[in-house]
């Protein structure tokens, strides 16, 4: 045996658990934390020092009680979807709305505030009458294609509440959604992924105009697309609010803009990148040191839609989608601060984001505009109303196994409605050993 060579020796007297404690209470990575800390602060310092040049960093006013004097006249509008879906062998069955909640609280108490269900649908997408989408014989159809089907519903319903509220010439002071104004599409842009029902089309996007001879007009990136356009026409400012982010979008726009303009040298950008992605360093956790209490980022325009060689025959789709405003706001000290989308510069940015603070300043420590919290509870589908159907479901498809009179076939129905014959309860039992 090599001199040199080490053998790790079997102790099997150890326990996993109480070395993964003695590790935890002793040694917990000292180093290693400690080098992190070291260089988020580094990052932190670059980011600032570009911030503070370029003058992004602006303090937004709050004067709680006086405030709302004058904004309680301000109507606004908060929208939010909710989704329930449930993935069975025999079906897939689906239910999807997004809800609006319209509140001016100036006006008379059964007036203040209104909850509407702007769009909604059921269905399943395993049955070709009530899908949303148009049913394929592809070999990609699995859960993975039904889980992007039901990612693309809910952006399109909760595009579409906005695009109604336009469409109707509604008027309001402002009009926030939970959650980015616009999502990156590439997942979607794969040739399994399968077209909206015109039906559908027609049902939930009023000024939406299907061309009859080209299907592809109905496909999820041209419907997006066409929507995306439409709310960028919108008189009254619309926002994205994001509660929690781990996107380096931010980061990213601003480093390079720092690099084009000088700031810092090409090798200053290609080390702050690599540390970025190497550290997992995102906007929320870095300007969470940057910025103070009611502190907030001018906005930057930024390319939601990464160029891409996949693109293929989307090419000009994806360059068509405009482009996004993105900024910060530090609501609260204690939590980290919330993103900001617009489809243009806002146009009175220092009264916008005093609202979207004082919003979010109504309850004790509170970091989120209280609307979106009231429209996120009101829009989600409860979990005992999607058990309940799941149930009948499974009790449906029982009973035509039942009918059947098939042994095998009520065996394979009783098999999959369960969940799998691989339980705990069917292992052997622990018992003591005999002394």
């Amino acid at each position: 045996m090599p001199a040199n060579e080490v053998i790790i020796k079997p102790q099997n007297n150890t326990s996993l658990f109480q070395e993964f404690i003695k590790n935890s209470t002793k040694s917990p990575s000292r180093k290693a934390q400690q080098n992190f800390l070291n260089i988020i602060t580094s990052v932190a310092d670059i980011i600032k020092k570009i911030c503070v040049s370029e003058k992004l960093i602006f303090d937004v006013s709050y004067d709680g009680k006086k405030y709302w004097q004058q904004a309680k006249k301000y109507q606004a509008i908060f929208i939010d979807g909710g989704v329930y879906s449930s993935f069975l062998s025999s079906s897939a069955p689906f239910a999807i709305r997004a809800k609006s909640y319209i509140v001016k609280p100036d006006e008379v108490l059964h007036k203040r505030e209104v909850f509407e269900e702007t769009v909604k649908f059921v269905g399943d997408l395993y049955d070709a009458d009530t899908s949303l989408f148009d049913l394929s014989e592809d070999p990609y159809e699995d859960n993975q294609l039904l889980t992007k089907k039901k990612d693309a519903a809910r952006i399109t319903f909760e595009t579409a509440a906005i695009v109604r509220h336009i469409f109707e010439k509604q008027k309001f002071e402002y009009c926030f959604l939970h959650g980015p104004l616009q999502t990156p599409i590439m997942p979607f842009s794969g040739p399994e992924f399968p077209l909206f029902k015109k039906n559908v089309i027609k049902t939930i996007l009023h000024f939406f105009k299907i061309d009859e001879s080209s299907d592809l007009d109905r496909h999820f990136i041209n419907v997006y697309l066409s929507s995306i356009n439409y709310i960028k026409k919108s008189k009254y400012p619309i926002f994205g609010i994001v509660e929690r982010t781990g996107s380096t979008i931010y980061l990213r726009n601003l480093l390079f803009v720092a690099q084009r303009k000088g700031l810092i040298s090409e090798a200053d950008y290609d080390k702050t990148i690599g540390l970025i992605k190497r550290y997992k360093i995102n906007d929320g956790n870095l300007f969470e040191i940057i910025l103070k209490d009611c502190q907030a980022l001018r906005p930057l325009e930024v390319q939601k839609q990464i160029p891409s060689k996949a693109w293929g025959e989307w090419q000009n789709q994806m360059d068509s989608f405009p482009k996004v405003f993105v900024s910060y706001l530090r609501t609260n000290k204690n939590q980290a601060p919330i993103r900001v989308e617009s489809l243009s510069f806002p146009k009175k940015l220092a009264k916008d984001f005093e609202y979207i603070l004082a919003t979010s300043k109504l309850l004790p420590n509170y970091g989120f505009p209280a609307g979106l919290d009231i429209i996120d509870k009101a829009a989600k589908i409860p979990s005992w109303l999607g058990k309940t159907a799941k149930g009948y479901y499974l009790k449906y498809y029982l009973n035509l196994a039942l009918q059947s009179k098939d042994p095998t076939t009520i065996t394979t129905a009783l098999k999959a409605i369960s969940d799998g014959d691989r339980k705990w309860k069917n292992r052997p039992k622990a018992g003591r050993l005999p002394r």
